[in-house]
């Protein structure tokens, strides 16, 4: 469906509040990913859980947006709150850079935290090591692929190489859908305009609500890097969990149905009740069969 703005814009959103829901996530995607990737992450939530996700402008059929900066974020949560969620206690949940702007709006803006029982950070970003990867060799090879994202849009071959969603594991529904939101220039144009205003974006440092940190085991280059910098986002709050996805990675996080699942059982579940303490292991559900387990805790002690 599509939301109108006060400007007169429009918003791509999807609502799901059953009758007997007594709870809803808010859920804020990635950078060049559309609402549909939460596809089994919404199928996963209990019957009593409703939900809104969205396109964020510039992306699907949302109207772009000529401003920058967090501040037109952070109108578009609290206007979809007060339009379909108001009234119910919220956990906002976000993946990738969709992460870091739950969490920067529940810290920062005015009574954004009112009401919100829970923040789930998915695979976030963390802006201070973006901006610290400026200019670097990951920096320039980022600009170059959303540029050549764009072209491939733009002359259709993107069609015969997806840039995500590669392994086609949504339903045929969504499938076809995400390919087509990948085809299109625009998709990457605003992408590469929020990777650009995010290496800009203030650092977190204190949040005022229970925060769960969830992180892929596996990602391109360095992991205990990656879970070093996914440590840091867990101890902006004194309400904390951090838990790994084993076997995944940044995207199967929400597109292998297993992760998703996990994912949804923390969206849901109960937050966490103190902060992660100087004793801190990493949970999760399980563990490969077969690993040590001194070497795995002397790996996550390492990050």
């Amino acid at each position: 469906m599509l939301h109108e703005r006060p400007d007169g814009s429009l918003v791509e959103v999807e609502v799901h509040l059953p009758v007997q829901a007594r709870r809803a996530v808010l859920l804020d995607n990635g950078m060049g990913a559309p609402h549909e990737y939460w596809d089994w992450v919404c199928a996963a939530l209990p019957a009593d859980m409703g939900y809104v996700r969205f396109n964020r402008p510039g992306y699907g059929l949302s109207t772009p947006d000529t401003r920058y900066g967090l501040e037109s974020r952070f109108e578009l949560l609290q206007e979809l709150r007060d339009t379909y969620l108001a009234g119910l206690p919220v956990v906002l949940a976000g993946h990738s850079l969709g992460g870091y702007f739950v969490a920067a709006y529940a810290s920062t803006h005015p009574d954004a935290a009112r009401g919100v029982t829970h923040v789930v950070m998915i695979d976030a970003t963390e802006v201070v090591s973006l901006r610290h990867a400026r200019r670097t060799d990951v920096d320039r090879w980022s600009h170059q692929r959303m540029v050549m994202e764009q072209v491939f849009a733009a002359t259709g071959l993107s069609v015969f190489r997806p840039a995500m969603n590669a392994h086609q594991q949504y339903s045929p529904e969504v499938n076809r859908s995400y390919r087509a939101f990948l085809a299109t220039p625009r998709t990457w144009a605003t992408a590469h305009r929020e990777y650009r205003d995010a290496q800009t974006y203030p650092e977190l440092t204190g949040l005022d609500r229970p925060l769960t940190v969830i992180t892929a085991e596996n990602n391109i280059g360095d992991n205990t890097l990656h879970a070093g910098v996914q440590a840091r986002l867990a101890v902006i709050s004194q309400q904390a969990r951090h838990h790994f996805v084993l076997g995944s990675d940044h995207e199967s996080l929400l597109a292998v149905p297993k992760h998703a699942r996990e994912v949804a059982d923390l969206i849901a579940g109960e937050p966490p009740a103190g902060p992660l303490g100087p004793a801190w292991q990493p949970s999760t559900t399980k563990r490969r069969a077969g690993e040590d387990t001194a070497e795995r805790k002397e790996e996550m002690a390492r990050s």
